[in-house]
């Protein structure tokens, strides 16, 4: 599996993450697990790669070192795309714990989110002070880690119109919350469906054109993005396999709740359902004077 993949995914979980906010259901332990695996075994053979070339500097071998940069140009691609998919998730997970009220599952997603932040530093440091590669590669690079970070805020900002932890996670705040402040204007349905489905089009063609074609560690890529796709439970798909909007969610909530409220009121005991004797308690003229 390419990087430009997981950058696809990230867009996925960012439009339909408020969803998952929206019914504050933690995310399976299962998924947590595979993630947490899978995200570590990704970070030892990044640490590894970069470790060789740094044996490979001191020892002072000219040519391995060219060879070096010939080889693992795609790993370094892959350590700054996917930071994409790191962000998104992690921001999805703290504003989970915050709905759930709990601890779970942000402390796991924000800890691979700091581990990745310090691959990535040291694949900056290589950029910029890295023998023995060729500046039209350093400047290729450096082209495509502003062109992330420009999607990375894109993708937070547009979750961040729901719910504020994204802009946390965002690289620049400020921009993040500019596009915060566009994606509330979007009006709610089809619409808004579009923008997203746009932007993630337009993305992955920038990518596209910035990125290597043979993918660095494909597998691992693969095992990250199975388990970020845990969190994608059934009932958040409608009939037709195509996953449903916040719209939908709210809507079809709203319908279950005046199916409850109807079947209650033509129950025989209307005292026995919690909705309408939440509803009679409170117009208790007691329970009132006690609260106020």
């Amino acid at each position: 599996m390419h990087c430009i993949n997981t950058a696809e995914l990230a867009a996925v979980v960012a439009h339909h993450g408020p969803g998952l906010l929206y019914h504050r259901s933690m995310l399976p332990t299962e998924a947590m697990t595979k993630y947490w695996t899978a995200a570590r075994n990704r970070f030892d053979l990044w640490h590894h790669a970069i470790g060789r070339y740094r044996r490979i500097e001191e020892s002072g071998h000219t040519i391995e070192l060219r060879q070096w940069w010939d080889d693992h140009i795609p790993l370094l691609e892959e350590v700054l795309v996917t930071e994409c998919l790191t962000r998104v998730y992690a921001a999805l997970a703290s504003g989970l714990d915050r709905e759930c009220a709990k601890s779970e599952i942000k402390p796991i997603a924000h800890s691979v989110h700091l581990t990745h932040i310090e691959v990535r530093f040291r694949v900056l440091n290589l950029m910029v002070h890295g023998r023995g590669g060729r500046v039209d590669e350093a400047v290729r690079l450096n082209r495509l880690r502003t062109e992330v970070e420009r999607w990375t805020d894109v993708l937070l900002g547009s979750m961040g119109a729901h719910f504020p932890e994204p802009l946390e996670y965002a690289i620049n705040q400020r921009r993040a919350a500019a596009h915060a402040n566009d994606a509330r204007l979007l009006p709610a349905g089809a619409a808004r469906d579009t923008a997203n489905w746009l932007t993630s089009a337009t993305m992955r063609d920038a990518l596209m054109r910035r990125c290597s074609n043979a993918p660095a560690l494909p597998a691992c890529n693969r095992q990250v993005t199975e388990a970020v796709m845990l969190c994608l439970r059934p009932d958040l798909f409608d009939s037709h396999g195509m996953m449903k909007s916040l719209w939908l969610h709210r809507l079809q909530t709203g319908a279950d709740q005046a199916d409850r409220v109807l079947e209650e009121m033509s129950a025989d005991d209307l005292t026995a359902g919690t909705t309408l004797g939440s509803y009679e308690a409170v117009r208790n003229p007691d329970l009132l004077r006690r609260i106020l």
